[in-house]
């Protein structure tokens, strides 16, 4: 098993290193980045029609961002608060917002089918759809991590006190809100993608094996971030006002690192279940017994 395992981390490495996927994790970043107010807004325009503008910007879009955005989420639903109360961008650069929104996700879909090893291309129509779905899918992700949030707020509520401290709320807080609740939602989402963006798609077990490899490690990864982030006071000097945003784009470059890292552990997976089926299908040669010969 130990021989096994090893045998599958190298052919990991050799094929995350073969599809280059260090150079589509900075495509990605740098693709997230720019799609990152964009699409907020977007997603924020889309889910005002189901819920109020200043409950998202007030509490739906800050619980997520933070659930998602260690130590940056707070100033950044600040400012899509901002952008979203702006009556001429709501109307003069809509289709521009619309546009530069979805560049993240051909990106994605690119990405993947790159390590997949996918070859035929998809329709441009297609890829739009998908893109656009995909928005809807985010805004599906924000009224559900808000309703989650709501419900934990008043659960503990009623939750008592111990020693004049709420221990429960805070334990829901730091444990559930931070971590858990954005583990399954990623855990979830990544491996939806997996299952259905690639245009040769896993199987669901290996499509959840390589999103729970993502999940598991990005969470850790969070955790080390936010240490990490307490102690770089150094690169203010370096980087002064900029500090945040190379914090957000070593963030996102990371999280685009266990991403395809999850669907390189997908893809090898999957060329094994093909490989042991193939070599199911194949019977050995055996030599029939002679017929006797007639006197």
């Amino acid at each position: 098993m130990l021989m096994s395992f090893w045998r599958l981390l190298s052919d990991l490495t050799k094929s995350f290193l073969r599809h280059g996927c260090g150079s589509l994790a900075a495509s990605l970043a740098f693709f997230s980045l720019l799609s990152l107010f964009p699409l907020g807004f977007m997603v924020l325009y889309g889910v005002s029609f189901v819920v109020s503008h200043e409950v998202i910007g007030g509490r739906v879009l800050l619980s997520f961002l933070i659930g998602f955005l260690p130590t940056l989420g707070e100033r950044l639903a600040e400012e899509f608060q901002r952008i979203g109360e702006l009556d001429t961008v709501r109307w003069l650069v809509f289709l521009s917002f619309a546009w530069f929104g979805t560049l993240v996700f051909y990106e994605v879909d690119y990405a993947l089918n790159v390590v997949f090893d996918s070859t035929w291309k998809r329709h441009p129509l297609i890829s739009s759809a998908i893109a656009v779905a995909s928005q809807g899918a985010v805004g599906i992700l924000l009224i559900l991590s808000y309703v989650a949030t709501e419900t934990v707020n008043l659960l503990t509520a009623y939750a008592p006190h111990l020693w004049g401290l709420d221990l429960i709320a805070l334990a829901a807080h730091d444990v559930f809100l931070t971590y858990t609740l954005p583990f399954i939602m990623a855990f979830l989402t990544v491996g939806a993608l997996y299952r259905y963006v690639p245009r040769r798609r896993p199987q669901w077990r290996e499509a959840l094996i390589g999103s729970l490899t993502f999940s598991l490690l990005w969470v850790a990864a969070k955790l080390i971030f936010v240490t990490y982030n307490e102690y770089a006071t150094v690169y203010t000097k370096l980087y002064g006002s900029l500090l945040e945003v190379i914090l957000l784009l070593l963030w996102i470059y990371y999280s685009a690192l266990l991403f395809l890292l999850g669907a390189v552990l997908a893809h090898a997976l999957q060329q094994r279940s093909q490989a042991a089926a193939a070599a199911g299908f194949v019977q050995p040669d055996i030599a029939s017994p002679p017929s006797p010969v007639s006197r």
